[in-house]
C-alpha cells in the first residue's frame, strides 16, 4: 500500500516509520528498499483487503502517480465492508489498474462492487498478447462512428480473437495499456494509444463484435479528470440509436426487396396471362 495512518494523517512510507492500516486497523511498518517502490506492510500477515497493494510494482505505481493524491487509495465501503480503490474522482469513478493475474471471480467481485468503474490493464504482461492484438485490430477493425478528431469507434470482428480471452465479458471499460514500463519515446505507434474496450452488455453488438475506441496516452487523464462522467453515457447512448436506426434501414431494406419481387411476380403472372 502507499499509503498509511500516521498519527491519524495519510502518510507515504518513509523510513523506519510505523502506522496503521486504514483497511483493518493493524500496525504497518515502512518498507524502503533500493528495487521496489516505497511502501508499507502489515507487520504481520494479516487478512485484510489491503494486502494486494503490498506487491504492487513499478506500472501499478506509475499510473496511481499520474492522478492527485486524494483521489489515490480511497476507502469505498460497501456492504459494510471497506475496500480500497486504486483511484476514486469527484465524481464517484473508481479505476483500478491491473498487472498481475486476476480471477474472473475476483473481477466480477469488484465491478459487482464500485458499479461505476474502469479497469487499465497492463496488455504487455503476456507476451503474445501484444503481437496478436497488432495483427488482429489492423485486419477487423471497421469505423463505426467519428466521435471527434481524436477519437473513433470501431467495430472489432471475431474479438476473441483481438483481446485477452480474460477480459472479455467485464461489465465496464477494459482499457488496454500495450506501453508497459517502457519508455514512450521508444515506443511504436500502436503504444502511443490506449484502446478502450466497450463492456457489451451495454452496447449488445452481434455475436461476433465488440467496440473499441482509442485515444493517444496524453488525453487519458484529461478525459478522466473533466469529461468521463458526460463522455460514457452520451457515447453509449449514440451507440444505440445508431444500432436502432441500422436496424430500421435494413428492415426497411428487406421490406422493400420483399415488395419489389412480389410487384415483378405480379407482372410476370399478369403478362402471362395476357396471352
Amino acid at each position: 500500500m502507499k499509503f498509511a495512518l500516521v498519527n491519524n494523517q495519510r502518510q507515504e512510507a518513509t523510513p523506519k516509520t510505523k502506522g496503521t492500516c486504514p483497511v483493518c486497523n493493524s500496525p504497518v511498518i515502512a518498507k524502503c528498499g533500493t528495487i521496489k517502490a516505497h511502501h508499507w506492510a502489515h507487520e504481520t500477515k494479516q487478512n485484510c483487503k489491503n494486502d494486494r497493494w503490498e506487491t504492487e510494482g513499478q506500472w501499478h505505481r506509475n499510473w496511481k502517480n499520474q492522478f492527485p493524491q486524494e483521489w489515490q487509495e480511497q476507502i469505498v465501503i460497501v456492504n459494510n465492508e471497506k475496500n480500497v480503490a486504486d483511484i476514486k474522482t469527484p465524481q464517484g469513478l473508481v479505476i483500478e489498474f491491473q498487472h498481475s493475474h486476476i480471477t474472473p471471480e475476483e473481477q466480477k467481485a469488484r465491478e459487482t462492487a464500485y458499479k461505476y468503474m474502469l479497469w487499465v490493464v497492463d496488455g504487455t504482461r503476456l507476451k503474445y498478447d501484444f503481437p496478436r492484438f497488432q495483427k488482429r485490430v489492423k485486419e477487423n477493425k471497421y469505423e463505426f462512428l467519428k466521435i471527434r478528431d481524436t477519437i473513433k469507434l470501431f467495430s472489432i470482428d471475431f474479438y476473441d480473437e483481438v483481446f485477452p480471452k480474460n477480459w472479455l465479458n467485464s461489465s465496464v471499460p477494459i482499457v488496454f495499456d500495450f506501453l508497459g514500463e517502457e519508455n514512450e519515446e521508444q515506443a511504436n505507434i500502436f503504444q502511443k494509444y490506449l484502446y478502450f474496450l466497450l463492456p457489451r452488455d451495454k452496447v449488445k453488438p452481434d455475436d461476433f463484435s465488440a467496440f473499441l475506441f482509442y485515444i493517444p496516452r496524453k488525453d487519458f487523464i484529461p478525459l478522466i479528470k473533466n469529461e468521463w462522467e458526460l463522455f460514457y453515457p452520451k457515447l453509449l447512448s449514440s451507440i444505440t440509436e445508431i444500432q436502432k436506426a441500422k436496424k430500421m434501414y435494413y428492415k426497411y431494406y428487406k421490406d422493400l426487396r420483399k415488395r419489389v419481387v412480389t410487384n415483378r411476380i405480379f407482372i410476370k403472372c399478369r403478362n402471362r396471362r395476357r396471352f
